[in-house]
């Protein structure tokens, strides 16, 4: 198997400035979205040390292919959350986190917030990570039939996120590959204007992994793009 990448991040049409912030590094064959927490103060810092903290990772003699990423986390979680401090003792900064790596066999994830990741395959689109967020908790406590009310600002509301105090729970996927795979790595300013139906069609009709960001972040932009918009598409060959 090979696979090919791209990235980009935008501010989008509303947002002062951009608090996302990605990495692309075909050397190592990871890729990560980090979204700043519009709620919190300084959320540009806030993504961005968290990535420098994962380059920092795979560039350290120790780094296993195999990356500890319950370890990794919170190591990260602990740096941010030790600066935010410095900004703001009382609510801190905060980040999203959303690691993939490529081992040539399988892909494994690490997640942590909002930012998602997606796969298309077979002309049908999966989200592969699930949200942090209290709409997403109030639900998965719905028994089967029930149905309640649920603001929709609580689809924004995260309940874990890089940065916060003490231990981090991290969600860790793996996920094999099969040829014709696409994946998308975005912040949640993507799904803002793109439907899963946008974005399965454009996904499978892209020619590569570049023309698809480019074509996502400049519909984004021409819908109003109310957040910062950060896709990253991964072919699989």
């Amino acid at each position: 198997m090979k696979i090919t990448a791209f990235g980009l991040t935008d501010r989008g049409q509303l947002r002062e400035r951009n608090e996302d912030t990605l990495l692309v590094n075909d050397t190592h064959q990871v890729y990560a979205v980090a979204d700043g927490l519009g709620g919190l103060p300084e959320g540009s810092l806030a993504s961005q040390l968290a990535i420098n903290r994962l380059e920092k990772a795979l560039e350290d003699p120790k780094f296993s292919e195999n990356l500890d990423y319950p370890k990794l986390f919170n190591s990260i979680s602990d740096a941010v959350h030790v600066e935010g401090k410095k900004v703001s003792k009382e609510i801190g900064i905060g980040t999203t986190l959303t690691v993939l790596k490529f081992d040539g066999n399988e892909f494994s994830i690490g997640h942590v917030g909002d930012s998602m990741i997606f796969l298309v395959r077979d002309r049908s689109c999966s989200q592969v990570t699930t949200d942090h967020t209290m709409a997403v908790e109030m639900r998965a406590r719905l028994e089967p039939g029930e149905d309640t009310y649920i603001p929709e600002y609580f689809s924004h509301t995260l309940t874990r996120c890089i940065g916060q105090p003490g231990i981090i729970e991290t969600d860790v996927y793996t996920l094999k590959p099969a040829a014709g795979d696409r994946l998308l790595i975005g912040s949640d300013g993507l799904t803002k204007t793109m439907s899963d139906e946008d974005i399965l069609n454009d996904t499978v009709a892209a020619k590569n992994p570049k023309t698809l960001v480019e074509d996502f972040i400049a519909k984004a932009n021409e819908r109003g793009a109310p957040d910062n918009v950060t896709v990253i598409a991964i072919f699989v060959e």
